[in-house]
Order: C-alpha cells, then sequence, then structure tokens
C-alpha cells in the first residue's frame, strides 16, 4: 500500500499551487465571449455591438463567423494597443499558443477583406510582435 503525503506533494510541485487554487475555486471561466455596451471609435464607419453581436462597415452589416468576430471586438475594444499573437491566442481562441501564426493571420486577412478597403488598413501589422487597432489609419472615402 502506497503513503501519499500531500503537504510534500504540495511543496515539490510545480503546480500544486495551480491546481490547489484551482480545485477551491472550480474551473477558471474560458475567455471567450466578448461582453458590454456598443464601442463606436473615432472610426465612424465602423460599429462593433457585442450585445447584438453585431458589425456594421459604412452603415452596411457585416457577416463574420464566431472566431473572426471575436477577434475584430477583441481589437476594437483596445484601440493602440498592440496584441502579441500570444495574447490574441490565448484571449481569442482560450488556449495557449502552440506557435502556429498563420491561424491569426489567417484570420486577420480574412477580417481585412471583408472591411473592405477604406477600413482594412485599421488593422495593422506590428512586425515581429502581433497586430492593434488604430482607427486613425482609416482611408477617406
Amino acid at each position: 500500500m502506497a503513503v501519499r503525503y500531500p503537504r510534500l506533494d504540495a511543496i515539490f510541485s510545480d503546480h500544486a499551487a495551480a491546481s490547489a487554487a484551482a480545485r477551491r475555486t472550480g474551473p477558471a471561466p474560458k475567455p471567450t465571449a466578448v461582453t458590454g455596451v456598443t464601442v463606436t471609435l473615432p472610426d465612424p464607419g465602423l460599429v462593433v455591438d457585442p450585445e447584438q453581436r453585431t458589425v456594421t462597415v459604412d452603415g452596411q452589416p457585416l457577416d463574420l463567423p464566431f472566431l473572426e468576430f471575436e477577434l475584430l471586438a477583441h481589437l476594437v475594444e483596445n484601440p493602440l494597443r498592440v496584441h502579441s499573437r500570444r495574447q490574441l491566442m490565448e484571449n481569442v481562441w482560450g488556449r495557449p499558443d502552440t506557435g502556429d501564426t498563420r491561424t491569426i493571420a489567417t484570420h486577420i486577412a480574412r477580417i481585412r477583406r471583408k472591411l473592405g478597403p477604406g477600413h482594412r488598413d485599421a488593422i495593422a501589422t506590428v512586425r515581429q510582435i502581433g497586430y492593434k487597432y488604430d482607427p486613425r489609419l482609416v482611408r477617406a472615402a
């Protein structure tokens, strides 16, 4: 019969504090759905409404799949802030970064295409880091 010493496991385990906290509080909530009020920024042509889960560009509704909406809403909620690819994977996808940056690049490309020529530049690529939403980069129609 094996004898278990939980206190020693807690002392020598790298994961002990995190797993003990998880047992006490339950599983951590998955950071996926964007909640809050309608976000309208200095770019009057782009309106993201997280409550209705709608996006309008120059008054025209934009049809986005779940992850594209979540990614755009996350960028728009935090304008001018540079988001690393790792942060985007953790905050939007709800999982740690596995090193596959093409997933994010593909979704960003699809969002830019759907935003159209006047608004696609508002999602700027920051080389070697990630992406940011900058409404000042919107081209005048």
